[in-house]
């Protein structure tokens, strides 16, 4: 049986939606539009089934919802530049005033779907994109990097460099959204491959030592994701930023005492990174001693010993 919260029935119920709105074009005021939107949000998010909800909640409503409102008003001629950021915009600013969560993540999503159909335009949207990377709310951090993920997908090149801008900025927003909006994901499978992914892990490189463990972590965290798919790339890649650090190789390394701060930074990451190996991988075990040292591999825990120091 077809569950009511299925992607099809979610556009489809939009689609007859955006069927009973007389006018799409913008007004000075479209309150009465964003208020129906985010009706339609509130309704389809209220009647997910309970047992689905931990796969389905805002963000893949906002998904479908966007998608369909996105064809409709696509097909009437409306979609361009100047619409999209004054859309995005306003129904943002609409549901952080009544503090709806589900519409200002709808706004993002609509913005990352203009991307997905119209990659050219890309560039026109960037002060947009970049404004919401920098937003205090965590959330509206993580899906506003839908709209560089749909950048890669569609113009590979550009978006790449707007990435590696990011990840040199003073910010530090700015530079773990280049190292999130380049986890390997299924959907962009040339940055799982390990032919064709040396220039990100360039980029996790030159974060390596980064002073904000905000960026540090996201760096582990996108190191961590691609042991499972090329671990002796990226234990070779560990070994050398070792190597060229010139920092000792010792039983309690991973302890990080006698070290320089830049250094612990350094050992930080990498024990951040090696976690799916250190866990999954025991035949790697030789190669993470020399890495990471004895202890790390005996003792360590994400959550109870990250300096893995010895049981007493």
């Amino acid at each position: 049986m077809v569950s009511i919260a299925s992607s099809n029935l979610i556009r489809e119920r939009t689609l007859n939606f955006c069927k009973s709105i007389k006018d799409w074009k913008l007004k000075i005021d479209n309150s009465e539009l964003f208020s129906k939107i985010t009706e339609v949000l509130d309704k389809e998010y209220g009647i997910i089934p309970e047992k689905e909800r931990i796969g389905k909640g805002i963000l893949y409503i906002s998904r479908f919802v966007s998608q369909g409102i996105f064809e409709y008003i696509k097909k009437l001629g409306l979609i361009d530049k100047e619409y999209i950021t004054i859309f995005t915009q306003a129904i943002f600013d609409y549901g952080k005033e009544k503090d709806s969560l589900i519409t200002k993540h709808f706004a993002l999503v609509f913005l990352s779907d203009f991307i997905l159909n119209f990659p050219q335009e890309m560039d026109s949207v960037i002060p947009l994109i970049e404004f919401w990377v920098n937003s205090d709310e965590w959330d509206v951090r993580e899906t506003i990097l839908i709209c560089i993920i749909n950048g890669l997908k569609k113009d590979g090149k550009n978006t790449l460099e707007l990435v590696k801008k990011w990840a040199k900025d003073k910010n530090e927003k700015f530079r773990r959204g280049a190292t999130e909006s380049l986890r390997p994901r299924a959907e962009l499978k040339w940055l799982r491959n390990p032919s064709k992914n040396d220039i990100i892990l360039d980029i996790l490189t030159d974060l390596n030592k980064d002073p904000s463990i905000y960026v540090r972590k996201s760096v582990g965290n996108n190191l961590k994701d691609l042991t499972k798919y090329m671990p002796e790339k990226i234990l070779s890649l560990m070994e050398k930023w070792i190597k060229n650090s010139g920092i000792r190789v010792h039983d309690a390394l991973a302890s990080e005492e006698g070290l320089s701060e830049e250094e612990k930074r350094l050992i930080w990451t990498i024990k951040h990174a090696m976690r799916w190996i250190k866990n999954k991988n025991p035949e790697f075990y030789p190669r993470l001693e020399k890495i990471l040292g004895k202890n790390y591999v005996l003792y360590f825990d994400e959550k109870k010993n990250r300096l893995a120091n010895p049981k007493r």
